[in-house]
Order: C-alpha cells, then sequence, then structure tokens
C-alpha cells in the first residue's frame, strides 16, 4: 500500500472513529407526557398531549439538545386519580424515564405528588393547584395560580365591565376551582363587589335548572362561572332558558378556554369574557409562528390546551438541558426549580418558577360572532 493510500486509510478510518464516538454519545432523554386522553378532562389532556408532541419534534428537528434527543411516550391518566397513580409508579421504576408531564387536573395531580415524590421522579401537573406542592419538591404547577390570576379577574370586572353585584357558580369537587372562587371573592368584596348567589356544583352535573332560576332571581349584575368549557356552555344555556336577561354579564377563567365552550354553549355564550393564557393566533412574533406550523402539520388551529402544552414542554425541555451532559432525575427538578424566563408562546411570552409558583402573565378573550376574541380593554 502506498504512502498516499495509506494516509487516505488511517483518515477514513479516524473519520469513521469520530462518527462512530459521536453516535455513542448521542442519547434518548425520555419524558413521559402523562394526560387525560379519555374521561371528563379529554378536552383538556388531549391537545394538551398533542401540543407536547409537537414541541418535542420541534426541538429534535432543530437539535435544541445537541446529539440527544427528546423521546416521548405518550399515556392517559383517563382523568382518574387511581391511573394517574398507577401510572406514575410504573413509569418511575423505568430508569430510563427522566421526567413526568402530566397529570391533567387537580383531582388527579394532588394524590399523584405523593406518589411522585415517595419514588422521587418530578412530575410537572396541568393544574395550577398550589397544595399539591405540600407533598414534596419533586411536583411542580405548571398553571398561575389563582393568588395571581384571580385579583386580575377581579379588577377586570370591576373596572371594565362594570359588575357590582354577581352569582358565582363554582365545581365544589375540585379544589383548583373552589380556590379559584374564593380568591375572586375575597379580592373583590374588598373593593366592595356584592354576592347574592355562590353554589357548588359537581363536575359530572349536568341538570342545572333550579340553580338557573334562584340565580335570575337574584337579579345578579353577573355571574361568574368557575368550570370547565363544557359545564359552562350548559349553564349558559339554562340560564338564558330560566330568564337571564342579556344585560347580565358572563364571566369566566381560563377552564373555559376550549372549543367546546362554543360549540355546546352556541348562542348563550355570546359576550362571555374570560381571562386566558393563549390568544386565539396568537400575541407575539413566537406565538404567531407556532400557531402557523401547529396549523400547517396538523390541519388544526391550536387552542389554550395545545399552546400550553407545547409551552410546558419547551420549559421541561430548557430543565433537561440545563441538567447537563448527563442530566439525572434529581438535577432536572433542580434546574426546573431555577427557571427564569424561558421562552413560551402563551401569556406574555417568558415563563418563571419562583418557589415552584409560574408565572407568565394572561390576557382576557371574549366570545363574539361563534370565535375567541381579544376581550375590551
Amino acid at each position: 500500500m502506498t504512502s498516499f493510500r495509506r494516509n487516505l486509510y488511517s483518515l477514513a478510518l479516524f473519520s469513521a472513529l469520530g462518527l462512530a464516538t459521536q453516535a455513542s454519545l448521542a442519547a434518548d432523554r425520555k419524558i413521559v407526557i402523562l394526560q387525560a386522553l379519555t374521561g371528563v378532562a379529554s378536552f383538556v389532556g388531549v391537545p394538551a398531549s398533542e401540543g407536547m408532541r409537537f414541541a418535542a419534534d420541534e426541538l429534535n428537528a432543530s437539535k435544541f439538545l445537541g446529539n440527544d434527543r427528546i423521546v416521548v411516550e405518550v399515556a392517559d391518566s383517563a382523568s382518574a386519580r387511581a391511573q394517574a397513580m398507577a401510572a406514575i409508579t410504573r413509569y418511575a421504576a423505568d430508569p430510563s424515564v427522566l421526567f413526568i408531564l402530566g397529570p391533567t387536573t387537580a383531582v388527579e395531580a394532588i394524590p399523584s405528588a405523593g406518589v411522585a415524590n415517595d419514588a422521587k421522579i418530578g412530575m410537572k401537573a396541568m393544574t395550577n393547584a398550589v397544595s399539591m406542592l405540600n407533598a414534596g419538591p419533586w411536583g411542580f404547577i405548571s398553571a398561575q395560580p389563582p393568588s395571581i390570576t384571580m385579583p386580575q379577574l377581579g379588577d377586570y370586572a370591576m373596572d371594565v365591565a362594570k359588575v357590582r353585584s354577581c352569582a358565582t357558580i363554582r365545581f365544589s369537587d375540585n379544589e383548583a376551582y373552589v380556590d379559584l372562587e374564593r380568591l375572586f371573592v375575597e379580592h373583590t368584596q374588598k373593593r366592595g363587589m356584592k354576592f347574592v348567589d355562590r353554589t357548588g356544583i359537581k363536575q359530572a352535573d349536568s341538570d342545572f335548572s333550579t340553580i338557573a332560576t334562584r340565580i335570575v332571581a337574584a337579579k345578579p349584575d353577573c355571574v361568574v362561572l368557575f368550570t370547565l368549557g363544557p359545564s359552562a356552555a350548559n349553564l349558559a344555556i339554562q340560564l338564558k332558558q330560566a330568564g337571564l336577561p342579556a344585560s347580565v354579564k358572563l364571566i369566566g377563567q381560563t377552564g373555559l378556554s376550549s372549543p367546546q365552550l362554543i360549540s355546546i354553549g352556541g348562542a348563550a355564550v355570546e359576550g362571555l369574557v374570560f381571562n386566558s393564557d393563549w390568544t386565539p393566533g396568537g400575541n407575539t412574533p413566537a406565538s404567531q409562528a407556532f400557531a402557523a406550523a401547529y396549523k400547517a402539520k396538523t390541519g388544526k388551529d391550536a387552542d389554550n390546551w395545545a399552546a400550553l402544552g407545547y409551552s410546558y414542554m419547551m420549559v421541561v425541555a430548557h430543565a433537561v438541558k440545563a441538567a447537563g451532559p448527563n442530566p439525572t432525575r434529581e438535577r432536572i427538578r433542580d434546574a426546573l426549580t431555577r427557571t427564569k424566563d424561558v421562552p413560551v408562546v402563551v401569556g406574555t411570552g417568558r415563563y418563571s418558577y419562583v418557589d415552584r409558583i409560574p408565572t407568565y402573565g394572561s390576557s382576557f378573550l371574549m366570545v363574539k360572532d361563534g370565535k375567541f376574541v381579544v376581550a375590551p380593554q
């Protein structure tokens, strides 16, 4: 073999070994997406999981983790605490799983947090129920808690909607919605708001005729709905059937950010105003780019839950990256605790944690002509 050929052979061998070394250094970083794909919260869990997967694909395509890849496994919590807890136990036993994105609701997340803390695996639930954090340092809430959002909503109701007498309806079997209603009432009562009726309902309830009749008779300026979209739609229909005047304002919170509010509620929800994490179509260049890319890939408009799911995956991915070249569950947890100004497509575009409490801002939307639009400010 000539010297020239030997050099070529050595160079080719060196290159092949270099590529092999690079490949051997690449690793999968497994994140489980545990969401309610069935059950009462599936209208949240399904689009949220789609947004999370979309984010993972985008991150991998951009080589966000270099040679490493985010690998996701999607699991169904079925909107049930027992199934969510069992899933966390199962995935915690798999050493390849670094983190769990979920579950979806406070009903699932609060007991699941205890399981995650015992197993020492991080979980970032969709809920805003701060009490979930009491289980220990491995659980993170994802949505802004009532202590941040309810004063904003209360001020909007009094300063923009100009209401002074309200009735409230809340889910009594979901701690997150109990807290939302309580903090809204506490904040607005200090400013002079009167409450003529405060009612609790169950998430599975569908007949609200008695409640509607009583509220209409109380003659409030507004009815504030602390429920999810489908229940709010049915409440609005039955309130209108009971004779609620068009002049009475319907007000809600982020749980109403679902196409089902409009598809079920129809004309009954026209004019309803609520605070939202996501502005349809986006309100920043980054969120507008996400909306366009999501529509191009899925054929669907991104809703509030898809945008949140996308943003939450971005937050976790930044923690995985910050955890270093050999991320462990503990390092990811610690990095997530230090999250500051991670770019997201919800709120004002930046996501931070302070004591595992998230902040990212919000906007106000209303239903107009069968669509979500920016509400009067």
